[in-house]
């Protein structure tokens, strides 16, 4: 259900920044603000700063800011829409039921009850898994697992009845069609009998980082049926989305989300394997390949991924389409190399915990990685070789949406691959095909980082004292000379909301900068460090819309004299000089 503009802005305005993320960080006051250790990274003095006023948070550290849902979005992993409905339930918010048919009220409650059958599936398989002792010792002998590991990830046992879960469910009085839905029951094509869909499996609860259920992975006991499928996962459902869902992500999210880094691996053991050596950053996609949904889920929560998956064929090749789809969301990625047949499982088993993790501190930048793979495959192939080591790589440079760090990247890897880096460069940006396809769908984004001292000191003032330094601007016609439109746009949705008497403040002008589309990630955060650095003292407007002006005079007088040094018309030169000489009485007036 879509929630009204009206209702999002209620609950901005109600919640108070400073103990929403007061109750995740310790805050102390320090001047004007509040400081903190950043929950976002590790550090040992506090670089994390929160400002009532200006209802934003900002780390000096790691760059993490935004307002109060950014702050909720990535400490729980939540979107947008989910964000505001988890303030709104807490501030005492009502989103507005009328705008739910009866059939999204119907679905809602029926979801409801889907979520918790699969809660009380996952409670009889931890039972049965208790009373089982070959369950038991598979995963702790054969498995490694202590028995902390195994409680904490909810491990679970389906025995191999055919009607186990099927009773226990009609005994707790559920519709038994619920349990079809989910795929924790089948129907017999015979005699429509119901059964137990998963049987004589060890079972892998799916959490979502809420905490709820939403299905199930389900490995063979070879004991009791080595010919079936090694893994049966629950079918797509209302709950299960394979596409969207990551294993372990509700154990590792606070991890995750403080240092970062998250390390993508295959497999639910993989997971826990890792969790168990003291490494609690992995994750893994549900039975599938990882998804541009899961991606964005892992950029959301860090800023790194090092990819951990088998050392075969099929592993590197899920190694490089993953690279590419977390590249293309900003994630910088490294590429953890397990020697061939091993899998995370079984390297922690064999080599330890210390081992494992060294391999994931050195693991390489994966272009790094892919271009030396590259280069050593079609090493001795001469100038097709070299063209061939290329293409390789190709495709997760191009990948990279930042363009000072696609053209740095482009040029370490043409001299690893003894190419002139202009040669490569050129290669890569002439097809517009080949260019990234963020360029061709969004409107373009200015990426000028150097936002003018003279107007991010103006946007402050604006913000602080609208009364005295909006009618200045609008009296000296000042509105004209802001050259960055990003301060443009801060300043247009200011004067609209002093003319109609609403709040505004510095969380709501970046959120119209970010609503246009039209302003680059690097220039939202340059504005947040501008806003959140405290001043020593406040600025003259009077003296700051004097140099905005003179600013604007100077772009003008300088676009002059470009136009006079290309310009032969002798009558376009007058008329480019007598502008130039009014430009430079307006300055000996001021």
């Amino acid at each position: 259900m879509r929630i009204p503009p009206q209702i999002i802005e209620e609950v901005r305005d109600r919640a108070d920044i400073e103990r929403v993320i007061g109750r995740s960080v310790r805050l102390q006051k320090q001047g004007s603000r509040l400081v903190g250790l950043c929950p976002f990274h590790k550090e040992k003095s506090p670089s994390f700063s929160v400002s009532r006023d200006k209802q934003l948070y900002y780390c000096f550290g790691c760059q993490a800011g935004g307002n109060v849902f950014d702050f909720v979005m990535a400490l729980e992993g939540l979107d947008f829409p989910d964000a505001v409905r988890s303030l709104a339930k807490e501030l005492g918010v009502t989103i507005p039921e009328e705008e739910e048919s009866q059939a999204d009220r119907d679905a809602r409650t029926k979801r409801e009850r889907l979520y918790q059958l699969n809660l009380y599936a996952a409670q009889v398989y931890e039972q049965a898994l208790a009373k089982t002792p070959e369950a038991e010792r598979y995963l702790k002998e054969s498995r490694g697992l202590t028995a902390e590991t195994i409680q904490r990830f909810r491990l679970g046992w389906a025995p191999p009845e055919w009607h186990f879960l099927t009773q226990a469910i009609e005994t707790k009085g559920v519709d038994p069609k619920l349990g079809l839905e989910l795929g924790l029951l089948g129907q017999s094509v015979k005699d429509g009998r119901l059964y137990d869909r998963l049987r004589g499996r060890v079972i892998f609860p799916i959490q979502i980082p809420g905490g709820q259920v939403a299905g199930f992975g389900a490995r063979r006991a070879d004991w009791v049926d080595p010919e079936g499928p090694k893994y049966l996962n629950s079918p797509e459902s209302p709950l299960y989305d394979k596409s969207s869902i990551l294993y372990g992500l509700f154990e590792a999210k606070d991890e995750i989300r403080k240092s970062r880094v998250a390390v993508l691996v295959e497999g639910y053991l993989d997971v826990i394997a890792l969790h168990q050596a003291g490494i609690p950053l992995a994750v893994a996609a549900c039975g599938t390949a990882l998804t541009p949904r899961h991606a964005g889920a892992l950029a959301r929560l860090s800023k790194e991924v090092v990819t951990l998956y088998d050392g075969d064929a099929a592993g590197q090749e899920a190694t490089r389409k993953a690279t590419e789809m977390l590249l293309k969301d900003g994630v910088q990625v490294r590429v953890g190399a397990l020697p061939q047949g091993e899998d995370p499982d079984t390297y922690v088993q064999k080599m330890g915990a210390e081992n494992l993790k060294k391999l994931i501190d050195e693991a390489p930048s994966a272009i790094d990685f892919f271009v030396a793979q590259a280069k050593s495959r079609f090493a001795g192939g001469g100038i097709a070789g070299t063209t061939k080591a290329v293409e390789v790589v190709k495709p997760m440079i191009l990948a990279i949406p930042d363009p000072l760090v696609r053209d740095v990247t482009i040029q370490a890897a043409a001299r690893a691959l003894g190419l002139e880096p202009r040669a490569m460069m050129r290669h890569l940006s002439t097809r517009p095909e080949d260019r990234p396809p963020e360029a061709a769908k969004k409107p373009a984004k200015t990426r000028t980082l150097a936002v003018p001292v003279v107007e991010k000191a103006i946007l402050r003032l604006v913000l602080e004292t609208p009364n005295d330094v909006l009618p200045l601007l609008e009296q000296r016609g000042a509105f004209a000379a802001v050259s960055h439109e990003a301060i443009r746009i801060g300043l247009d949705a200011a004067r609209s909301a002093h003319a109609s008497g609403a709040r505004f403040d510095a969380a709501k002008a970046l959120d119209h900068m970010v609503a246009s589309e039209k302003v680059a990630p690097e220039v939202l955060d340059e504005l947040r460090r501008a806003l959140m650095t405290e001043q020593p003292e406040r600025d003259d407007p009077k003296e700051l819309v004097t140099r905005l002006l003179k600013q604007q005079r100077d772009a003008k007088y300088a676009e002059i004299k470009r136009r006079l040094a290309e310009e032969s018309d002798p009558e376009a030169q007058v008329r480019l000089l007598a502008e130039s000489t009014a430009l430079l009485a307006q300055r000996i007036e001021d």
